[in-house]
């Protein structure tokens, strides 16, 4: 899970004081000098706290352009799964909701947990107004986007598996999935609340010249390693948990299915492409998270840790990316649905195209009945004068 990591927060980089130092200190800014040892050229430090940039500008380049098309693509492909049950009633069935759940909250994961992120992984320090609910709501936003897009994965899985494991029990109703949705967010809210209760601004008083103060957004932890606990169970319960679910739930609907004569060879592909898809997607960050917040010690060098982040962190959102090519594309539903969208897109802007090309031709042919009568009349206006 998403989560602002003591290394990947704006931090504090070593620095000690030299002769040739060409900055303005005053006894507020001791706190820096203190937590600070060793730096080799502290100018490069004053530049990147001045600019507010983390990494050099070709990184910085690079991260926003993979961030840009993965969330282009994860909306795009979201916005069509909602689009394609709110437009027609018939695709309103149960099943399908949860189906939207998880198209929401990946929507949200890769329209605001993603830029977030991407902001918190490029600046040294707070670039958002100086208010501590937003930095609060910062952190707990993209831990409730995850989570509730994890939760969803999970509760379609036992959906499907109760669907057809059991197809003699009652099925879930409109109202059911209504509450589950319902409890699937009160989960995720409490999940994330640590986080917000725990996320702080803290302002410091620099006095250096061009940066009078300084924001910094971090958790605060009240206990002793309370970071590397919650990290802990946020592996439990936002990995381990659904990992197994999901993969206990599809083995036994394939060994249910592996029977049947209706079942397709896409079927088992489908089931195993889900299970997989999720473990290898959240494996990176999750270990990541683990090993980062229970280290006494920096694993790397900021500019390593920022781009090893930013690299786990994109295979975790490229499950936001894969769920609306697997849980929709993949059903022929969905399918049919997506095409009639782009089509009838397709179509509206043809006909556009076509009515601005009618209007343009209407445009010229009138020019053209203009230019024409205004040379029979200047034509006319000739013979006359040689008559007369």
């Amino acid at each position: 899970m998403k989560r602002i990591l003591t290394i990947l927060m704006p931090y504090y980089d070593d620095m000690r004081v030299q002769a040739g130092m060409n900055l303005t200190l005053n006894a507020s800014a001791k706190w820096l000098i203190e937590a600070s040892q060793g730096i080799q050229n502290p100018n490069i430090l004053l530049e990147k706290f001045s600019q507010n940039r983390k990494v050099d500008d070709p990184t910085r380049a690079l991260l926003l352009t993979f961030y840009g098309i993965l969330v282009v693509i994860g909306a795009v492909g979201n916005v069509l799964v909602v689009i394609s049950v709110v437009r027609k009633p018939v695709m309103r069935t149960a099943r399908n909701m949860f189906i939207v759940n998880l198209a929401v909250s990946d929507a949200l994961v890769c329209c605001v947990g993603t830029p977030l992120t991407l902001m918190e992984l490029l600046t040294k320090h707070w670039p958002l107004p100086d208010w501590p609910s937003l930095c609060k709501a910062c952190g707990a936003i993209q831990a409730i986007s995850i989570f509730v897009s994890t939760i969803s994965i999970t509760a379609i899985a036992l959906d499907r598996y109760q669907l057809i494991v059991y197809p003699t029990r009652p099925g879930v109703q409109t109202m059911g999935a209504l509450i589950t949705m319902f409890f699937i967010w009160l989960t995720a809210f409490t999940l994330a609340s640590p986080l917000y209760l725990c996320r702080s601004l803290k302002t410091h008083q620099l006095g250096l010249e061009g940066m009078e103060s300084l924001s910094f957004c971090i958790e605060d932890w009240p206990i002793e390693n309370g970071r590397a606990i919650y990290s802990i169970l946020s592996l439990i319960f936002q990995y381990l948990l659904p990992v197994l679910v999901v993969v206990v739930a599809h083995i036994q609907i394939h060994r249910r299915l592996r029977g049947r004569r209706r079942t397709t060879r896409k079927t088992p592909a489908i089931l195993i492409a889900i299970a997989v898809t999720y473990v290898i997607s959240w494996l990176p960050l999750n270990v990541f998270n683990l090993a980062a917040d229970t280290s006494a010690e920096p694993l790397f060098d900021e500019d390593s840790m920022t781009i090893t982040y930013a690299i786990c962190h994109m295979f975790g959102m490229s499950s936001a990316v894969s769920n609306p090519l697997l849980y929709g594309w993949l059903n022929d539903n969905f399918r049919k649905e997506f095409e009639e969208i782009l089509c009838c897109c397709k179509k509206g802007q043809l006909k556009k195209n076509t009515r601005t090309k009618s209007r343009k031709m209407e445009t010229e042919l009138t020019a053209l009945a203009q230019l024409e009568h205004t040379v029979s009349a200047n034509t006319k206006t000739s013979h006359c004068s040689q008559i007369f």
